[in-house]
């Protein structure tokens, strides 16, 4: 079978294929075949989120026009397939025993891969690991990381989109949410009850859910970041800036360059970062800024280069059919630079070419809001400086700008009217002289203490314009007890100086010159993350709140600092 970037075929359907797992449930596939007699490389998307979509539709439809056989499978419990839905539980079994099932058919040539974005990405990764024989390749888009750093706790806080992702699959068919009035429930406890009180009354996730917020046993058994070394495919990656699970990526990517099982899967991982929200690719606007023209990419191409090279066996002329940049061979690295709104190619990530730059904080006891003094610089204290406080307060939690309905959380948001609170710590570079260029990964460093035994400490990276617009880059959050392990927390003692990292994830974007780079330290993002009770209390059972007065450090040997990845000054010169 040749597989072609020019339509060539017809789709043939076959609606409603049962296909046996090995406890005998049945679950249903859409199959889409090319009218042509033969067999072909089948591309595989498991999902929960039904397939009468029309964008879909039109997906299917468009590899299948050039060669390829679609299987679109709704997971198990959800529309027409059999069994009881639970996430995350089954995905490995079923997806082992769908690939099983396809790779017998006589429509297939033996070559299957896998695709589909956000948990759909998750069920392609689940099978990654010693993965089926037919399993040649998979493309995960925005996918899942493993649900306990990600979904729905993130570094010990409860992720509160789960909330409402949880109503939004509810049962066996996708749920309207725009009835619940969302807001009206951030600082509603005990969170155990919170299914209730939006209507999944007899919802098992949820209390399983509530029962497991530690990282144990039963977490394990559906997490797959810890088996790179157990993966031997090639694997496109792709996300956006804005992807609120980008983590998976950030990880995926170079854990896979690091330790995949053999050199040749080490040689055949991809990379496509875009300025884009978890809904990848469908818009040029993000939150308040428009990336232009270049933001939107042939995606469907690029999917269909992969997997003709890796089900087919066929290499196109990429430069001469993709959008992307290929300066070379090794350019397996395809990333936006927001800012100058420019994309780039690259042999690896994070960059080789990036330097590690540590930006100290800065103040004189004072930084709470803008209206404060703190300043980020790259030049450590050499002296001592009185540290920064502020009072968390759960009751008031820090806002998180977004809408909770859009399934949506982070985006290129003017953060001005959050910075104005004396609970939020701001650091900010004088106006930059010249442009600086950040691309990779981003950490905060938090030397700090708490009067209370277990609470949250969350950073921000903010772009900040000459006319005072501040744009959120990326942000993250730390669970203070669990600063050691996932898995048991170690709680505080009242203001002992812990050290503590923040994943504030990762971004690309040139700082221009005026501009400047700023960081935000608080300890709460609502609706983004559940509000920490600050008690010892089980965290989905807390009632009781209490106020939790923070402290952070910036002096010789207790230095605080934000830790970017700089380009040489050199880098991709544009014109201005």
């Amino acid at each position: 079978m040749i597989t072609n970037i020019l339509p060539a075929y017809t789709v043939h359907p076959h609606v409603d294929v049962k296909i046996p797992m090995r406890d005998n449930t049945l679950l249903s596939a859409d199959i889409f075949l090319p009218s042509s007699k033969g067999s072909f490389p089948i591309i595989l998307t498991r999902t929960p989120y039904g397939n009468n979509d029309p964008q879909r539709v039109k997906m299917k439809k468009w590899f299948v026009e050039r060669g390829f056989g679609y299987v679109f499978q709704d997971c198990r419990g959800r529309y027409d397939s059999e069994g009881d839905w639970e996430p995350f539980r089954n995905e490995r079994k079923d997806g082992w025993d769908t690939i099983e099932w396809i790779s017998k058919q006589p429509f297939c040539n033996g070559n299957i891969g896998m695709t589909g974005g956000s948990y759909e990405g998750y069920t392609s990764w689940i099978q990654a690991p010693n993965s089926h024989p037919a399993l040649k390749a998979i493309v995960p888009l925005v996918p899942l990381p493993d649900p306990i750093v990600n979904v729905p706790y993130q570094n010990g806080a409860f992720f509160w989109n789960m909330i409402v992702w949880g109503l939004f699959v509810h049962g066996k068919t996708n749920q309207n949410i725009s009835f619940v009035n969302w807001p009206s429930l951030y600082n509603f406890r005990p969170l155990q009850n919170m299914a209730k009180e939006v209507g999944m009354e007899n919802s098992i996730t949820w209390k399983h859910w509530m029962e497991h917020f530690e990282k144990d046993a039963w977490w394990k058994e559906v997490c797959y970041m810890h088996q790179w070394n157990q993966v031997d495919i090639p694997i496109l990656h792709v996300c956006g800036w804005y992807d609120d699970d980008g983590i998976s990526t950030y990880q995926n990517f170079p854990g896979m360059r690091q330790n995949a099982k053999s050199e040749q899967s080490k040689d055949q991982q991809e990379l496509i970062i875009g300025p884009w929200p978890h809904q990848l690719n469908k818009s040029t606007q993000c939150g308040d800024v428009d990336f232009g023209p270049n933001a939107l990419i042939d995606l469907e191409t690029e999917i269909f280069l992969f997997f003709s090279q890796y089900l087919a066996g066929e290499i196109h002329a990429r430069n001469e059919i993709s959008r992307l940049p290929y300066h070379h061979p090794q350019d397996r690295c395809r990333i936006f630079i927001m800012g100058e709104n420019q994309w780039h190619s690259f042999s690896d990530w994070p960059l080789k070419e990036a330097i590690p730059t540590k930006y100290f904080i800065h103040s004189k006891g004072n930084a709470n809001s803008v209206f404060g003094e703190g300043v980020l610089s790259t030049d450590p204290p050499i002296q001592p400086e009185p540290p920064d406080g502020y009072d968390y307060n759960p009751q008031n939690p820090v806002p998180y700008v977004t809408d909770p309905v859009r399934l949506q959380l982070g985006e290129a948001c003017d953060q001005q009217s959050i910075e104005r609170r004396p609970d939020v710590l701001v650091y900010s570079t004088p106006p930059l002289e010249k442009d600086c260029v950040v691309c990779g990964r981003v950490f905060v460093h938090l030397v700090c203490s708490s009067s209370s035994p277990g609470t949250d400490f969350t950073a921000k990276l903010v772009d900040v314009y000459p006319n005072g617009k501040a744009i959120q880059l990326c942000d993250g959050i730390q669970r203070a007890e669990y600063r050691n392990s996932l898995e048991k927390p170690t709680w505080l003692e009242e203001n002992q100086i812990v050290h503590l990292t923040i994943d504030v994830w990762a971004t690309g974007i040139r700082f221009f010159k005026g501009h400047q780079i700023r960081l935000e330290i608080s300890s709460s993002a609502c609706p983004k993350f559940y509000p920490h009770a600050n008690t010892k209390e089980n965290p989905s059972k807390a009632t009781r709140t209490e106020i939790a007065h923070q402290t952070v450090y910036h002096e010789p040997g207790n230095e605080t600092y934000l830790l970017l990845d700089i380009l040489p000054d050199t880098f991709g010169d544009i014109k201005k």
